[in-house]
């Protein structure tokens, strides 16, 4: 299953005052959710800031945030070095969270990523304008799901040679590879084929059985051959019977005996 790119998020607008020093601070006030793995495209606009400083909060991370790109690496305040520094060219920043390839890794559940104009941890945002945006976060899907169905219901179903029970039934959690499905039920032809299952599919594998054949069959007699069914007999001499001929002997046999001499 292919997945659609996320679209950029415009998620922080952080404006200097030219009348005072103060900064002020909105959010659109969505939240965005990913799988991990995803790259999550993050831009704002800031006015009268060469450098914005963003940090990320979530499980299993340091309680006043982490790099973005290292959930290990704790962020202290005033020192901008530990912060993912992104610099603002024409008013405006972007950066892309590549949520596969962060050091440490990164737990399923709600994280909140920080965007400030000074590097200020989560415990010093006090008096601070900033913007900040939930990103909740699920983990990637590794396995596939595999739904086998009959008509009629009820065959035995074999993936790769092993029974597997009967029909309908949906395999869920499958690794990822090519099965093949046999189908068996009494009365009826075997039906087979294969799929093969990536990560996240959801696949769905039916077939229609139909009754099996019923082989002719041939009635074999002492001279002669009775012809089964969708059989024709050959022309030629037809033979006589074992019982007639039988009869036929025996009488034969009794004229001789009583037969009168002369």
């Amino acid at each position: 299953m292919r997945k659609r790119p996320l679209s950029p998020v415009f998620i922080f607008v952080i404006v200097l005052a030219l009348s005072c020093s103060a900064l002020c601070a909105t959010c659109s006030g969505e939240s965005i959710t990913a799988t991990i793995g995803d790259s999550i495209p993050l831009n704002g606009t800031v006015q009268l800031a060469d450098m914005v400083y963003l940090f990320v909060t979530g499980p299993g991370m340091p309680p006043n945030g982490a790099r973005m790109e290292n959930s290990n690496a704790a962020v202290v305040t005033g020192e901008p070095g530990t912060f993912t520094q992104v610099m603002v060219e024409n008013d405006r920043w972007a950066y892309t969270w590549n949520t596969g390839r962060v050091s440490g890794g990164l737990a399923p559940g709600s994280h909140t990523v920080y965007v400030s104009p000074t590097p200020a941890a989560a415990d010093a945002l006090s008096g601070v304008k900033y913007a900040e945006i939930e990103v909740i976060l699920h983990a990637p899907v590794t396995t596939a799901t595999l739904d086998v169905e009959s008509s009629p219901s009820d065959a035995g179903i074999y993936l790769n040679g092993k029974y597997s029970g009967n029909t309908p039934r949906v395999f869920s959690g499958l690794a990822p590879a090519r099965y093949e499905i046999r189908l068996e039920k009494q009365g009826y032809a075997d039906e087979t084929g294969e799929v093969t299952l990536a990560a996240g599919d959801d696949v769905e594998f039916t077939r229609t059985l139909f009754p099996a054949k019923t082989p002719s069959t041939t009635v074999t007699t002492l001279g002669a051959t009775v012809p089964g069914v969708g059989e024709t007999s050959s022309p030629g001499p037809t033979a006589v019977p074992l019982n007639v001929a039988w009869i036929a002997g025996m009488l034969v046999i009794a004229g001789l005996l009583f037969r009168r001499p002369g």
